[in-house]
C-alpha cells in the first residue's frame, strides 16, 4: 500500500510541475523543487518495494534514519505553514501614513498575475485610506522590462491612484532591500507621523513582517492580498523553504 502512495505522490508531483511551466512558463522560480520531490517520492517507492520483497539485504538502521528524516521533514514544513496562515491578519488596519507594496516579477504585457494581486489589494485600500502614501517597491530583474515599481506605478495609475499618492523605489532585488531601501525613503518624508504597513502575496506576508521586525519595525502591520490559484501550493513549499533558509542564515 505505502509503495502505491509514494509512487501516487511522485506522478501528482511531476503532474503539477508540468502544469506550472504550462501556466506561468519554463522560467518559473524553484519550479525544479517538484522535479526533485518527484524523483525522491518515485525513488522511495521503489525503495519500499525493494525492502518488501528483500528486508534481509537491508541494514534496518537504514530505513529506520530515512523514515525518521523524512518524518522529521514534513514536520517541520507543516509548522512553518501553519505560522504563516495564523498570521495573516483578518483585516487591514486603516489610515496607516505609509503602506509597503512588495514587487513581483514584471513581463512584457505588464505585471504577472501575483503582482497584479497585490497591486489590486493596493488599488482598493489607496481607495479606502486616501492619506496614505503607497510606497512601490522593487527594482529591476534581468529578464524585466522596466523596473517593478515603475509597472506597479502604471498599473495603479489605471485602476486610479493618483501620482502623489505614490512613492517609487526602484533599487531593490529581494524582499531585505525591498524593505530596507522602503524604510530609508519613507524617513527621508517630511510626515511626522510614519505608521507603516507592507502589503504582500497572503504566503509571503508572515516572512516580509519578520524580515522588517529583524530590520527595525516592529510594529509593522500586514496587509495580505490574494495568491494566484494555481501557484498557490508551489508558492507555499517554497515560502516554506526560504523561511527555514533564511532563518538559518540569520535573516529573520
Amino acid at each position: 500500500m505505502l509503495t502505491w502512495i509514494l509512487a501516487a505522490a511522485a506522478v501528482l508531483c511531476l503532474a503539477y510541475y508540468a502544469v506550472i511551466t504550462a501556466y506561468a512558463g519554463l522560467g518559473t522560480a524553484t519550479a525544479f523543487i517538484w522535479l526533485i520531490l518527484g524523483a525522491l517520492l518515485g525513488a522511495a517507492s521503489f525503495g519500499v518495494r525493494f525492502y518488501q520483497r528483500e528486508p534481509d539485504r537491508v541494514p534496518l538502521w537504514l530505513p529506520v534514519s530515512l523514515v525518521t528524516l523524512c518524518a522529521s521533514g514534513v514536520l517541520v514544513l507543516f509548522t512553518v505553514l501553519i505560522l504563516i496562515f495564523s498570521r495573516i491578519p483578518s483585516a487591514a488596519e486603516s489610515d496607516l501614513d505609509y503602506v509597503i507594496v512588495l514587487g513581483a516579477s514584471v513581463r512584457t504585457d505588464g505585471p504577472s498575475k501575483t503582482l497584479a494581486l497585490r497591486l489590486d489589494k493596493a488599488a482598493e485600500y489607496a481607495a479606502q485610506n486616501p492619506d496614505t502614501v503607497l510606497v512601490l517597491s522593487g527594482g529591476q530583474g534581468a529578464d524585466e522590462p522596466s523596473t517593478e515599481a515603475a509597472a506597479m506605478r502604471d498599473y495603479l495609475l489605471e485602476k486610479g491612484v493618483p501620482q502623489e499618492q505614490m512613492l517609487l523605489e526602484e533599487r531593490s532585488r529581494s524582499t531585505a532591500e525591498n524593505i530596507a531601501y522602503s524604510r530609508e525613503l519613507i524617513r527621508s518624508q517630511a510626515r511626522a507621523s510614519q505608521r507603516t504597513g507592507i502589503l504582500t502575496s497572503n504566503f509571503h506576508l508572515l516572512r516580509a513582517r519578520l524580515i522588517a521586525s529583524k530590520q527595525g519595525l516592529s510594529q509593522v502591520s500586514g496587509i495580505a492580498a490574494e495568491s494566484d490559484r494555481v501557484l498557490f501550493v508551489h508558492f507555499c513549499l517554497r515560502e516554506s523553504l526560504a523561511i527555514l533558509k533564511d532563518r538559518l542564515m540569520g535573516n529573520l
